[in-house]
């Protein structure tokens, strides 16, 4: 039986180790994602909880309910934009990962694309309507119909579908 102060000292590394690993964003080409419901669904394959400052950058809109999202889309359709739209949640350690370079994404493609935030707690009734249940989830659409999706936080393949899809 391990006396109380053992069982101190092994939790005091574990929290330091989780420390640093969740520091450390997932290495270049690893897919991460968050399944909706809880934070202990949120890993990537390495490390586990990834806890990346949050970023949406210039050029991201954040709209916080559906008529929003909507309005938005009708916007960018009339003006024959690609939409992407990035579903998140505060507590996916991926989505805080991937999102400093969804705002760079949004800055480079200001004038041919328009870049959404969709948080699903807050905005639960847009996640329903495009049947999202993972985290980071981008759908790409065009003429207000959805064109594409991309489940996970890679980077390269979303530079690609960005590309693809203008």
């Amino acid at each position: 039986m391990m006396t109380r102060s053992v069982v101190q000292v092994l939790l005091a590394v574990w929290v330091c180790v989780v420390m640093v690993a969740s520091a450390m964003p997932p290495p270049a080409g690893v897919s991460t994602s968050c399944t909706s419901g809880s934070a202990s669904s949120c890993q990537d394959s390495v490390f586990g909880v990834v806890h990346v400052p949050r970023g949406g950058g210039e050029g991201v809109e954040q709209p916080s309910s559906l008529s929003e999202v909507e309005a938005l889309i009708l916007r960018a359709s009339a003006e024959q934009k690609l939409v992407v739209i990035d579903f998140t949640a505060t507590w996916c350690g991926p989505c805080k990962a991937i999102a400093p370079l969804f705002g760079q994404l949004a800055a480079e493609h200001a004038g041919d694309a328009v870049f959404l935030k969709v948080d699903v707690d807050e905005n639960a009734e847009t996640a329903a309507k495009y049947q999202v249940s993972a985290m980071p989830t981008f759908l790409f659409l065009k003429g207000g119909e959805v064109v594409d999706r991309l489940m996970g936080a890679n980077p390269d393949h979303l530079r690609s579908m960005i590309q693809d899809n203008l």
